[in-house]
């Protein structure tokens, strides 16, 4: 087990709906957790025997919330939230990773913008800690969430987001549209679809488009869906960020592969790590017992990254990393496969 795993102990269960709960955590060791609005812990979780690692958005705001917690939803035959909404009892303790991921909002220079936040279902969970961050900190800055449901009663977060909306009635825009609305329902019936998109949006800006942030959780089609049409309205990949819940099977390994080794820097100790064929640098460090933080090793989630400093290598899956991380070297080492010996790779 890697030296930097936490331990949360659950302070509070709050019931949000019959199948809906927020877990509220304090650390072991009586310190404040450190993360970003956005980011996600993984949980280390003994079921049957086995280690099962399974990562949860924060539904909390550094700045906002005391302490920070977790929302998690009943999935049909899941056997881990089963396992969460069930037995875990206030009191419990959790081997957790330290907080990661870069489904964040980086720093603001001062300047208002329009930060849009899409939405759909259970991906309302980051997208709500974006939303208070945001209209905590960046006092100009207006918040614009598109919100999709089946009706009122699958809506998580409904009475906070209108305490919100309360609160800042000039700064928050909310838009809840319904697939399967109840018949008192006087807001948008239907599907997010890329013409209501563009039209919402455009409709929504305040100001520079070029200053628009955009962050999309949900099912993956209409990630796709709604990214391919925030590029088409002009929108660059630097302004668009979007969280998997779902993992999809990992591509197969490249067809000709040889082993090579690299050079391993990894929270100050150096290795020379032997990567065979066909193998990722994270599954051959595990294999060596060198313990890199993962969660979900489908190349999605960030919790592996790394910055390649030398050498080449290549990427089966990409779906969190920006053009710009990408100029700046990193990579995720769930996915990367090594094309050479002079490959060097820091993990801090």
């Amino acid at each position: 087990m890697s030296d930097s795993v936490i331990n949360l102990r659950v302070k509070e269960i709050i019931i949000e709906k019959y199948n809906v709960k927020t877990f509220v955590f304090e650390q072991t060791d009586g310190f404040s957790l450190v993360y970003k609005a956005g980011q996600f812990l993984t949980f280390l979780i003994e079921l049957h025997g086995h280690e099962v690692r399974r990562s949860y958005s924060m539904s909390s705001a550094p700045e906002v919330d005391l302490f920070p917690a977790i929302t998690i939803k009943r999935v049909p035959n899941g056997e881990v939230s089963r396992f969460w909404l069930d037995h875990v009892q206030e009191g419990d303790v959790f081997n957790a990773l330290p907080p990661s991921g870069r489904f964040v909002l980086e720093e603001s220079d001062g300047k208002a913008r329009d930060i849009f936040l899409i939405g759909a279902g259970s991906g309302i969970t980051p997208l709500f800690s974006i939303l208070k961050q945001a209209l905590y900190s960046e006092g100009e800055s207006v918040v614009t969430l598109i919100y999709a449901n089946r009706n009122e009663s699958h809506t998580m977060f409904w009475d906070n987001i209108l305490n919100w909306q309360r609160r800042f009635p000039e700064r928050l825009k909310v838009i809840h549209i319904h697939s399967q609305p109840h018949d008192e329902w006087s807001g948008i019936r239907g599907r997010i679809n890329n013409t209501r998109l563009e039209q919402l949006v455009n409709n929504s800006l305040q100001f520079l488009r070029e200053r628009a942030r955009f962050f999309i959780c949900g099912p993956f089609e209409l990630m796709r869906s709604m990214e391919i049409t925030l590029h088409y309205m002009g929108f660059s990949s630097e302004q668009i960020r979007k969280e998997n819940f779902v993992i999809e099977k990992m591509p197969p390994p490249p067809p000709v592969s040889n082993p090579h080794y690299i050079n391993l820097n990894f929270r100050g100790n150096a290795y020379r790590l032997l990567v065979p064929a066909h193998t990722t640098i994270l599954d051959a460090a595990l294999q060596a017992d060198i313990h890199l933080p993962y969660s979900c090793k489908g190349g999605r989630c960030s919790t592996c990254a790394g910055i390649c400093q030398s050498g080449t290598l290549h990427m089966s899956v990409n779906e969190v990393l920006t053009d710009r991380d990408l100029a700046e070297g990193w990579i995720l080492t769930c996915s990367s496969y090594v094309d050479g010996d002079d490959v060097t790779v820091e993990i801090k």
